[in-house]
């Protein structure tokens, strides 16, 4: 009897590996929208578990708080710690590593100029960061930042509005908390990039106009010997505003959101989602976007097990902050 109890125990493990495989799933299993914070411009990464959030705490140059908050896969929520003030600056992106180690990077002043970074390590009991010191490691706007293993890529603007996007390669020294960064490249025009990787595979998005409009992709591959990035093709694949990427681990997909249409109000902003399987080195195939809630400013982000964690405005300025969390869902 328990034979046959662990056999089909077995089959049912299989079935749901290969459904979650499956290239022809698509589209997100969202639990409910919750206010966790007040704020502007909200970021979060997610390693399956460990969720870490960035926001401004005012409309332009300000103080930059974090929240550090735990994933309950089955609830679709999460515990969350205390916001804690951490930098002054704009536009913070943020990204987490499997091991708990924490990237940050953000902008000095509201236009082009210095953007700095901080490592910081997680401690999950307490809910907080150990940050080491912010440091300069470049100019520009609208930082973007990724971390897999010990390798990070950023992705910024070049200059005010639709003009050159650039990316930096380096490595993290978890002994002192630094990046060792590699030479800045150009690497296309546009606006508002977003950066993801998972292993050796980068995913980007970003604006095509400095408005609403054309989105565009590219699929790369890191070169950590060279600091560099084989860039694939940009492709077309939505029309919107600020869009962010994410890749799930397992399975291996890539998800992005970004806003629908401009500002709130009374006809409101859509937020929408759109999930994608790689079908190369250097492309995605992508389903049809799907609206999700309500808001501004959205960012998603995922990590192992399916997780999908979302960050957003819920109104055109400082104010309510919102999550959800997601997941693949086993059939369609």
């Amino acid at each position: 009897m328990h034979k046959n109890k662990f056999d089909r125990n077995l089959v049912a493990i299989g079935i749901i590996a290969t459904l979650w495989s499956t290239p022809a799933l698509y589209g997100l299993d969202w639990g409910n929208s919750f206010q966790y914070d007040n704020g502007l411009n909200p970021k979060a990464a997610t390693n399956g578990w460990t969720v870490v959030e960035v926001h401004n705490a005012i409309a332009g140059v300000g103080p930059l708080w974090y929240h550090v908050g735990q994933v309950d896969p089955f609830k679709n929520t999460i515990q969350w710690g205390n916001s804690f003030r951490y930098d002054n600056g704009m536009n913070p992106s943020v990204a987490i590593s499997t091991s708990g180690t924490v990237v940050e990077v953000h902008n000095a002043m509201a236009g082009v100029g210095p953007l700095w970074y901080r490592v910081g390590q997680v401690n999950t009991a307490s809910n907080t960061i150990q940050w080491a010191k912010s440091i300069q490691y470049d100019n520009g706007m609208n930082p973007s930042v990724a971390i897999y293993g010990s390798t990070v890529i950023e992705v910024h603007n070049g200059a005010a509005g639709a003009g050159p996007l650039w990316y930096r390669v380096g490595h993290v020294n978890t002994s002192n908390n630094t990046i060792q960064w590699g030479n800045s490249f150009w690497y296309d025009n546009g606006m508002n990039p977003s950066i993801a990787i998972f292993e050796s595979t980068i995913a980007e998005v970003h604006n095509g106009t400095a408005g609403l409009g054309p989105l565009w992709y590219h699929v790369g591959q890191v070169n950590t010997s060279s600091d560099t990035i084989q860039w694939g093709n940009s492709v077309w694949y939505d029309n919107g505003l600020k869009p962010t990427v994410a890749i799930i681990f397992e399975p291996f997909k890539a998800v992005e959101v970004h806003n629908g249409g401009y500002g709130m109000g009374w006809h409101g902003t859509g937020l929408l989602d759109n999930v994608g399987y790689f079908t190369g080195a250097s492309t995605i195939h992508w389903y049809g976007s799907a609206q999700y809630d309500n808001g501004m400013n959205p960012c998603v982000a995922a990590g192992f097990r399916g997780t999908v964690v979302e960050v957003h405005d819920g109104v055109g300025g400082v104010g309510p902050l919102w999550y959800r969390v997601a997941h693949l869902p086993i059939t369609q």
